[in-house]
């Protein structure tokens, strides 16, 4: 869910961001002082699109960006492990 580019010093991530993650990606962002731009709302799928940029040579940067990506692993896996054990016929 992201993309790199390269920018003088920086590298730049751009996420998709569901709603329910959000606070705690904020706040990873906001810790690690990582430079950051939304980009757009998915508003039907509660997303958000976000650039990340971040310098490759700073450990902590490095460590912010491996902590986003986990977050947004865990959750998907999270939410298709979800849909795969509920059948909603059942309910």
């Amino acid at each position: 869910m992201s993309n790199t580019s390269k920018n003088k010093n920086y590298n730049q991530e751009t996420y998709i961001v569901p709603i329910d993650v959000m606070l705690e990606i904020a706040q990873i962002i906001l810790q690690a002082d990582l430079p950051h731009e939304i980009i757009g709302v998915k508003e039907n799928k509660r997303q958000i699109i976000i650039g990340i940029s971040y310098q490759n040579n700073l450990k902590f940067h490095q460590e912010a960006v491996k902590n986003i990506a986990d977050i947004l692993k865990g959750y998907h896996t999270l939410c298709s492990e979800e849909s795969e054990t509920v059948n909603w016929r059942e309910s």
